[in-house]
């Protein structure tokens, strides 16, 4: 994996096209890149690099490729084989071309056999094997269509297909199966796209097809540009066409530093946003239990809701980890609503967890931010969190989105909940930013990082410590505040820096006495709370060990007494993202693209 682009057009000069698409999809994050194309003499030709696109450019003659018409680009991910030349994209066999996304899981016996034919790999990619194996397809039927479709039937695993021929230069054939791929006509009708996801394609198509799965794509220019999908039994059908809403404001900085800055300050208008447009068939009271399943940010997401929803709605919740999930036997209902959270909707471990719900019969709820994703379209029922796209590889305003989405399910009336309190709260946050980030330079530094809370600010503590190791790469860990005496308290020293959230709220009088126990032992502590709570703590606001990121606390979040205390802790994690984002920016690092991670995990 990571990132598909491809192009088929009615003229010349498309290698600028695939360089601009590239590059929408280095959010995604990425460790080579790489493309391939059909030049005006029918050959194919394959520019690839290390690093990023600003290398590849560099390697480009655009003045060669300025009359090609047909062209793959992708940004990889390595998931197998080392960061080399040789294992980047695109692969190639004689004439063949393609780009892939996904893992090939029988790759080992292909690549045996194919070796035994006499062909050479060059590299130890898995992907390597799909464009040797489209090549022994075609010796022996010399049909490209026809070799594409046999390799794709050989098969195992997750994966999305890109291919070119450069003795076919006026077709483009793609394929998916378990990995996203997106579909996309020109306003014009000059170009076609294929690409992994809607941002590669914004402002070039305003219409967009996904792919069900097991489709398979063909695209011909011969008097016009025309293309056909079909679906695992090979036969011709139509898939909804959904409106590409990926803007320019999605994908550029605004101003902003970066992208992931930027999406943090559209935190409380994303929740605005959720609590206007709400809409949901589904009655959370109408079922005896509810499970979550979900994945990173997501799962915490989950693991706050289970707080609301058992409290709130009086339904009992479980929540799991979908990489669990999906490997358990677990014990099922069918008076159980099973909900789904995935940012990007196309979450492997998530997706096929819910393919596993469906296929028992049970009811399913997705909550994604990307309509027409797989997740969207398999659900029973699906709650988009119009959250906007987002292209900070850490996900920030989509954990708002997805915990309002459950806030508004769990309380079931809008009426009980002040919006407003809330997003000034957030914005109270943002205001003082200069705070965090004088705050992130005392931190950056710091060998490890204890995340802690109680209630609902405990799963804000989990988020927090993944965002921090996201981020800059320091060691940090979440716990409930009361479990430090359960083993956590013995790491305490010098060296740690414990971050503690005390909103004001039932919990609070209880954390204090965890702050206190940790600065007993000289440790370090920042508390997260509010004037009014640090005004009764005299002790804590004269000791040196002790900093503060102070909320302003004069706003109810609801009118009911028992739902404001729910919601105490819910925008602190407005201060938690902008803290993990200023030590990545003080310690020199990129916050928009984490080392090692990719924003959609399409692969297991």
């Amino acid at each position: 994996m990571c990132g598909i682009v491809s192009v088929l057009s009615r003229n010349d000069g498309i290698i600028r096209d695939l360089i601009d698409c590239l590059s929408r999809l280095e959010y995604r994050g990425y460790d080579s890149a790489g493309i391939a194309y059909v030049d005006k003499n029918s050959r194919l030709c394959v520019k690839k690099t290390i690093g990023k696109i600003a290398s590849l450019e560099k390697i480009i003659d655009f003045n060669e490729g300025a009359r090609c018409r047909i062209g793959i680009g992708h940004t990889r991910w390595a998931t197998h084989g080392e960061v080399t030349i040789q294992n980047a994209h695109p692969h190639t066999s004689d004439e063949v071309a393609i780009v892939h996304n996904g893992i090939i899981e029988n790759y080992e016996s292909l690549k045996e056999s194919l070796m035994k034919d006499g062909f050479v790999f060059d590299g130890v990619s898995d992907s390597e094997v799909v464009a040797k194996l489209i090549s022994y397809h075609l010796k022996k039927n010399n049909d490209f269509l026809k070799a594409f479709q046999a390799t794709i039937g050989q098969l195992k695993g997750a994966f999305a297909i890109v291919a070119i021929h450069a003795d076919y230069p006026y077709m483009l054939l793609g394929a998916k199966r378990g990995s996203p791929m997106a579909v996309g006509l020109s306003p014009d009708s000059q170009r076609f796209y294929i690409a992994s996801d809607a941002v590669a394609l914004s402002s070039l198509c305003h219409d967009i097809v996904y792919l069900d799965e097991g489709d398979s794509v063909v695209c011909e220019l011969t008097d016009e540009l025309r293309y056909r999908i079909l679906n695992s039994n090979l036969e011709v059908v139509d898939r909804q066409k959904t409106r590409n809403n990926v803007s320019l404001h999605d994908v550029t900085k605004n101003g902003f530093e970066d992208f992931m800055l930027k999406e943090i300050f559209e935190e409380p208008v994303v929740a605005q946003r959720v609590f206007r447009n709400f809409k949901c068939n589904v009655n959370v009271a109408d079922y005896r239990s509810i499970y979550i399943i979900a994945c990173g940010t997501s799962y915490y997401a989950g693991l706050l809701a289970k707080y609301w929803l058992e409290s709130l709605s009086r339904v009992h919740t479980d929540v799991e980890i979908a990489s669990e999930f999906r490997y358990r036997n677990p014990v099922l209902s069918r008076e159980t609503l099973y909900i789904f959270i995935s940012q990007s909707g196309e979450t492997i471990d998530t997706l096929s967890a819910m393919r596993q719900v469906k296929n028992m019969g049970f009811k399913t709820l997705a909550i994604v931010n990307v309509e027409g994703s797989s997740i969207a379209r398999e659900a029973d029922e699906c709650i988009h969190t119009d959250a906007g796209f987002e292209i900070g590889v850490a996900s920030t305003k989509s954990f708002v989105a997805q915990t309002m989405v459950m806030l508004l399910l769990s309380i079931q009336q809008k009426s009980r909940l002040n919006i407003d309190g809330i997003t000034y709260t957030m914005y109270s946050i943002l205001n003082d930013g200069f705070v965090i980030k004088a705050l992130a330079e005392r931190i950056k530094d710091k060998a490890r990082l204890l995340y802690l809370g109680r209630g609902g600010s405990f799963p804000i503590a989990l988020e927090g410590a993944l965002k921090m190791k996201e981020l800059s790469y320091v060691s940090a860990e979440g716990y409930p505040s009361g479990e430090i005496k359960h083993g956590p308290i013995a790491m305490i020293d010098h060296q740690v820096y414990s971050i503690i959230i005390a909103p004001d709220d039932y919990y609070v009088g209880k954390t204090i006495v965890n702050a206190r126990e940790i600065l007993a032992r000289n440790g370090e502590v920042l508390l997260i709370t509010t004037g009014k709570v640090l005004a009764n703590l005299h002790d804590l606001k004269k000791n040196k060990l002790v900093d503060h990121i102070l909320l302003k606390d004069q706003w109810e979040y609801s009118t009911d007494p028992a739902v404001d205390q729910l919601l105490r802790s819910w925008p602190y994690v407005t201060a938690i993202h902008m803290l993990a984002y200023y030590v990545a920016k003080a310690r020199g690092l990129n916050a928009d693209q984490p080392r090692n991670l990719a924003k959609s995990v399409t692969v297991e």
